[in-house]
């Protein structure tokens, strides 16, 4: 397989947001803020080819929302996902199956564009959907935390074209692309592990957002179970350690992957390059 990464948009978010209870004056080592304390956040979604599929995870934000909502997105790079996508090699209707690990807005909407009132494309026509079934029941019935992250018009014209397709549990998808499923960020979120002949990878999403997220203890204050997501990412680490993973960062501004090690101070994630 060819796994090949696009940065359809680049933007910023609150540090204190991304970091929760871990103090500026140590998340600021890593990332440094600007003047309304946010960081850089990338959403780099991730292209999968093998011999016979083209799958494409994550879309970012996209461009449906008005005005006033991306105000407070600070997205200054936006080249879009079909951009992206052709300048990868590969066009929109070459995908065959897109994956969300979730569907708040930063990681579903550019999915679907909307072209008038009412009225919508999807961006990759020929492509299967995949979301995990209890993301889908909580998205179309969130709760009050997390309602503001959740449009209907990202996923209702996929559902009314066929082409959404829910995962009930863990499983092997396609050969060599495997789902995780997890639930402290949000319920369901599925992170996909892809076998290759150089490996094995798994695409963090949020449940490991960048590279100073890997010491289970800096979680994000946006993670609806923080306690949960601890207990997530230890056991996930330990894994990670033990089979050699190569970690994929989605919001990660600065490193692209990572390999787990472990020392006296616990986990710790060394920078790689895919290619």
């Amino acid at each position: 397989m060819k796994l090949t990464t696009i940065l359809p948009e680049i933007w910023r978010m609150d540090g204190g947001a991304a970091f929760g209870v871990i103090p500026k004056t140590m998340w600021s080592k890593f990332y440094e803020p600007d003047d309304k304390n946010c960081i850089v956040m990338t959403n780099r979604c991730l292209l999968v080819e093998s011999e016979d599929r083209l799958v494409l995870v994550e879309t970012g934000f996209g461009s449906k929302r008005n005005e006033k909502y991306y105000q407070f997105k600070y997205i200054f790079e936006r080249p879009g996902l079909k951009a992206t996508i052709e300048k990868a090699g590969y066009k929109p209707e070459d995908i065959t199956d897109v994956i969300f690990t979730h569907l708040h807005d930063d990681h579903c909407g550019g999915a679907v564009d909307r072209i008038a009132e009412d009225q919508y494309s999807i961006v990759c026509p020929n492509a299967k959907h995949h979301v995990s079934r209890a993301q889908y029941e909580s998205a179309t019935n969130p709760n009050i935390r997390e309602a503001a992250s959740f449009f209907n018009d990202n996923i209702d014209p996929l559902k009314d074209a066929g082409l959404l397709n829910l995962i009930e549990e863990e499983s092997e998808l396609f050969p060599g692309f495997g789902l995780i499923l997890k639930n402290a960020h949000t319920a369901g979120q599925m992170l996909p592990k892809i076998t290759t002949e150089k490996g094995t990878f798994v695409y963090m999403s949020d449940f490991i957002p960048s590279v100073a997220h890997i010491s289970p203890v800096w979680i994000a204050s946006v993670d609806i179970d923080p306690m949960l997501a601890l207990k997530e990412k230890e056991a996930f680490l330990r894994e990670a350690v033990d089979n050699d993973y190569t970690l994929v960062f989605e919001h990660d501004p600065v490193h692209e992957a990572c390999k787990v090690e472990e020392n006296v101070k616990g986990f710790v994630g060394v920078p790689v390059n895919l290619d």
